[in-house]
């Protein structure tokens, strides 16, 4: 007799790996939500995979009903997201429970028939550096007054 209970077992990490690579490797999902997630994998079509973790993300902020474009802001970077019916995307961005979201690769996958369904044209990640230049270091560090000695 099958196990009725398997489907809510938890599986070792290569297995689920396995399944999500097999899927898309078939056909394009513009993202995947699940129960508990504490990173976001940032799939770009062209460069690396990013995967910031939701605890960093300050907000959310996207075009209302339209569903056209969305940014995260995140403390160190921001995501800006282009495409269609990207309303789903959204809610589940708000709710901390999208794994991934990934950018459409036309080298990869077949267009999608069903044009309902969320699609992703582009993902553009813009690297925030608060960190201060070294010119920045030096030219402050003559502007200060000296101060009485502590030797």
């Amino acid at each position: 007799m099958a196990d009725p209970l398997a489907q809510y077992r938890k599986q070792p990490p290569g297995a689920a790996a396995e399944t999500t690579a097999a899927r898309d490797a078939d056909e394009y999902a513009a993202f995947e939500a699940k129960d508990r997630v504490d990173r976001l994998k940032i799939r770009r079509a062209n460069d690396p995979t990013r995967s910031p973790g939701y605890a960093y993300l300050l907000d959310v902020v996207y075009d209302g009903s339209y569903g056209t474009n969305f940014v995260l802001v995140y403390t160190f970077l921001m995501v800006l997201v282009r495409g269609r019916n990207l309303q789903p995307v959204i809610l589940a961005l708000e709710m901390g429970t999208a794994e991934f979201i990934q950018e459409f690769d036309a080298d990869r996958w077949q267009k999608p028939k069903d044009g309902k369904l969320p699609f992703i044209e582009s993902i553009e990640v813009v690297v925030q550096d608060s960190a201060p230049s070294i010119s920045e270091s030096e030219k402050s560090g003559k502007e200060k007054t000296p101060g009485p000695g502590l030797h």
